[in-house]
């Protein structure tokens, strides 16, 4: 290949990437449009909600640091999302994966008395198994039974939250707890705080970051990720070059489980110190939106997952101080899916308006 053919692949590849960051970002700002007229058309002021929620979000040290914790277990339900679409796998159970990691890291937590480092590590292994099991079931069900991977994952969804929660309801409920949780996890099994109090942030931010960085050098920078970008672009070609389809599909799904699962293990070990009913306001869910909005990039995924988890915690501020119901944040985070869904019009128009510039010129 010329230096030319290079520079141009290059260059290419760049106004790729950037014609993406303005379709995200176009899609982010017409939806806090609409969910302004919304508020608008509750008879609130818009303007005011919003100067409201991003104070709430990152107008103080604490603040900032709460949103960057609600934003861990989105960056890895995101990451798990994006890693499975490589391969042309739609996981969308990475809610259940959550949840059952999430149990398995508690039962570790208060199960086992071991020193804080070990004891760390296997809660969080736990749940990685955890979640890489679950995510097995769907991919097993796939390629053995020929049951289609959205179908299997929504079910197990249903069957991971009705099953954890009648171990937080059941056998495992705290004796004489006012509340559906089990019992506490032990001091070792905690993760440790990175910022001293009040600020809250602990080190699943760090591992977050780590697999971040992680994701993008195997999709990037491996053979395995090679592959597995191959057999979602066009799984033909890579059939015919001589990739294992299946395999690379199944691996997929099941490292896509285990991030998912290392989701719920972090917020049990490093937020919520226990199992509860209903813990999660939809994490795995909303890793759709994050993967989407990233186009799924590694890298990019945690400034969308920041903006989710960056709105969560304002939402509150804005419902306390206004009374606005925090269900406009998921208006407005679907609201982005659906402008996100407009990608070739969106492009077309951004194409059209350079192409009238160039009339011009």
């Amino acid at each position: 290949m010329t230096k030319e053919k290079k520079n141009e692949k290059k260059k290419d590849g760049l106004n790729g990437v950037l014609m993406q960051v303005a379709i995200s970002i176009i899609s982010i700002v017409f939806a806090f449009l609409v969910g302004g007229i919304i508020i608008a058309a509750m008879g609130e002021n818009p303007f005011k909600a919003y100067s409201v929620l991003i104070k709430g979000a990152v107008g103080t040290p604490v603040a900032l640091t709460v949103s960057l914790t609600k934003t861990v277990p989105l960056i890895l339900t995101g990451l798990a999302v994006a890693v499975a679409q490589k391969s042309r796998v739609f996981n969308i159970g990475a809610e259940g994966q959550l949840l059952v990691g999430a149990f398995a890291a508690g039962y570790v937590g208060f199960t086992f008395h071991l020193p804080a480092p070990l004891h760390i590590l296997l809660c969080l292994a736990a749940a990685v198994i955890a979640g890489m099991f679950w995510a097995f079931i769907a991919a097993f069900l796939k390629y053995s039974r020929n049951v289609h991977v959205v179908i299997a994952t929504i079910m197990l969804n249903y069957i991971a939250t009705s099953l954890v929660q009648y171990f937080v309801c059941g056998p495992f409920k705290e004796p004489g707890a006012t509340f559906n949780a089990t019992s506490a996890i032990a001091e070792t099994a905690k993760l440790p705080q990175i910022l001293p109090r009040p600020l809250s942030l602990n080190l699943g931010f760090v591992i977050a970051l780590v697999m971040i960085a992680a994701c993008w050098f195997l999709l990037n920078k491996t053979t395995t990720g090679y592959e597995m970008r191959a057999v979602g672009s066009n799984p033909n070609a890579s059939r015919v070059g001589g990739i294992n389809i299946k395999k690379n599909m199944f691996m997929a799904l099941v490292l896509s489980g285990a991030l998912a699962g290392l989701a719920g293990g972090i917020e049990v070990s490093g937020s919520l110190y226990r199992v509860m009913e209903g813990f999660s306001p939809g994490y795995g869910f909303n890793g759709i939106p994050v993967a989407m909005m990233a186009n799924g990039n590694p890298i990019a995924i945690f400034f969308s997952a920041f903006l989710l988890g960056a709105m969560r915690n304002g939402a509150l501020a804005m419902q306390i101080q206004l009374g606005i119901s925090q269900d406009i944040v998921d208006i407005i985070q679907g609201l982005v899916i659906i402008f996100l869904g407009c990608d070739y019009m969106i492009r077309y128009y951004i194409n059209h308006v350079r192409l009238e510039r160039r009339k011009l010129a």
